[in-house]
């Protein structure tokens, strides 16, 4: 009875975080739904460019918003320009990185770039990680490993108390299994957390870019790609940045020829060499 009990909890848990991360992204969405919906009718009737313009001022006036990204992606990918569509695709990801809409667009687009090279393909275990700690934002993750040590608690003083005698055995497996889940929701906080927080890509703007071997005008020419290639930041030096491309090759790019990913500006928190 007490397990049942419990599991009926922890399931209100999970639906309870689920309920606030849905909330909060609606929460981001821009209070002046005249102007979005303004845009939306500019879309539709094929005016791209009033379209985008409205979608931007919101973004600059409201903040940010997932939404908003993903609809100036389409009104991007509509006049064909793939870079910017790219960006804002995964800008939509980045504040919803659970939006199957957004990440169909966005293999569309990627579909249209110049640059066909292939990833460095993540293990299995990279894979089942990234998509566990994608199912809530740190803070969920958070809430869900403070509510599991509580009843992980509730469970030992059921286990160790002579009052609670005849619940024993269930208060030890009640401890047991929510301490491990603990654990897992702790873990997936801190990844969630350190992800967002090393959320440093960039999306090439530029027509074509050189990659150079060394942060110099001078250095070896490496590779020549185009716009809509998406690079991995590592570090900054002057107006350079490191990347890393796709498939793990690693050069210097001009910091005008990318724009991040990350709206807030990640290439200021990377290690200066």
């Amino acid at each position: 009875m007490i397990l049942r009990s419990l599991l009926l909890l922890f399931v209100s848990i999970i639906s309870a975080a689920s309920q606030a991360q849905s909330d909060s992204l609606k929460a981001s969405m821009p209070i002046d739904t005249t102007t979005y919906v303004y845009g939306n009718v500019m879309y539709e009737k094929g005016n791209y460019n009033v379209a985008i313009s409205v979608y931007e001022n919101l973004l600059a006036t409201n903040g940010q918003a997932a939404q908003i990204y993903y609809n100036l992606g389409n009104a991007y990918f509509k006049i064909n320009q793939i870079g910017k569509a790219v960006l804002n695709y995964e800008r939509a990801l980045f504040f919803d990185s659970n939006d199957n809409d957004t990440e169909y667009n966005l293999e569309l687009a990627n579909q249209r770039i110049r640059d066909k090279i292939e990833a460095v393909a993540p293990s299995i275990f990279e894979l089942w990680w990234r998509a566990y700690i994608s199912w809530f934002t740190s803070i969920g993750w958070s809430v869900i490993a403070i509510l599991l040590i509580w009843i992980a608690l509730g469970g030992f003083v059921i286990y160790r108390y002579e009052r609670f005698i005849q619940f024993q055995r269930e208060g030890f497996y009640v401890f047991l299994i929510a301490l491990i889940l603990f654990l897992f929701a702790f873990a997936a906080a801190a990844g969630r957390s350190s992800v967002d927080k090393n959320y440093q890509f960039a999306i090439v703007m530029s027509p074509s870019a050189v990659i150079k071997s060394e942060p110099s005008e001078s250095s070896t020419n490496l590779f020549l790609i185009h716009e809509g290639l998406k690079l991995q930041l590592l570090n900054t030096e002057s107006n350079w940045i490191e990347i890393e491309m796709p498939d793990g090759n690693i050069g210097w790019i001009k910091n005008e020829d990318i724009v991040p990913v990350n709206p807030f500006k990640p290439e200021q928190n990377l290690t200066q060499p």
